[in-house]
Formats: structure tokens, sequence, C-alpha cells
């Protein structure tokens, strides 16, 4: 990875693989960091094996729903007992909550703005109730 091109050729070898699978798919769309939700006929076992037969040295991984929520990147989807989504942050079981220190020598503003990032973020993912929330 340490080429300037490797970005670029990885690119273009995941989309060939992608179109590749796609053509040869039974319904079925996207490869990575895909939130994919499923017909209750349809076995996510399937999408998985086709995928993982496309090239020998490419392996992909899935999770399935737990306790009626998933995480997914950095959002906790979790379904409610009506069937309904909804989204909050998640966090991994490693995450520390350390982003920077409030006595370190960084200018005030990146301070500010690490805390409004996180906070735009938080509001970005989480469900919203009846109400809205302000933008931050």
């Amino acid at each position: 990875m340490g080429s300037p091109l490797s970005p670029i050729i990885t690119e273009i070898y995941m989309t060939d693989l992608e179109e590749t699978a796609l053509h040869t798919s039974p319904r079925f769309r996207k490869v990575n960091d895909t939130f994919v939700i499923l017909q209750p006929d349809h076995d996510p076992k399937t999408l998985l094996n086709h995928l993982n037969a496309q090239h020998p040295r490419m392996q992909f991984t899935m999770e399935e729903e737990a306790e009626r929520q998933l995480p997914f990147l950095d959002v906790r989807v979790q379904k409610d007992p009506d069937n309904k989504l909804h989204t909050s942050v998640y966090r991994k079981p490693t995450h520390t909550d350390h982003y920077l220190h409030n006595s370190s020598y960084h200018p005030p503003q990146i301070k500010r703005g690490i805390i409004a990032t996180l906070a735009r973020h938080a509001v970005n993912i989480c469900s919203m109730p009846q109400w809205q929330a302000p933008y931050i």
C-alpha cells in the first residue's frame, strides 16, 4: 500500500470483482460495507457463499442481527417490537472515548471542532423522535 497508485488499482480491482459478482448473482447488490435487508425467504448465507466464490484470495464476512440489533460501521441499528428500525451511535467495546486532552497545547478551535464534530455526528446518526434536533 506504499505506492500512490495502490488506492486506484484497488478500486479498479474491486469494481471489476463487484461487477462480475453482480452479473452472476441471484438478485443481490453490492459487496463491501453494505447494509442489506433481505426478504424473509432469502438466505443471507447464499449471498455470502456467492461472493466468497468469486476469487480464492478474497473472503467476505457477514454479521447477522443479534438481540434485535446490528452494529454497522459506527451505527447501531435496532428493531423495535413493530420491526421499525432505529439508529444510534455505536462504539466498539475497545473504544476508549479519548480524543484530545483539554489541557493539551492544541489551538482552542481544534478542541471545539472535535466536540462539534462528535455532536453533529450523533445528531446525523441517531433516530429522531417527533421533534427535530437543531443543526450543530
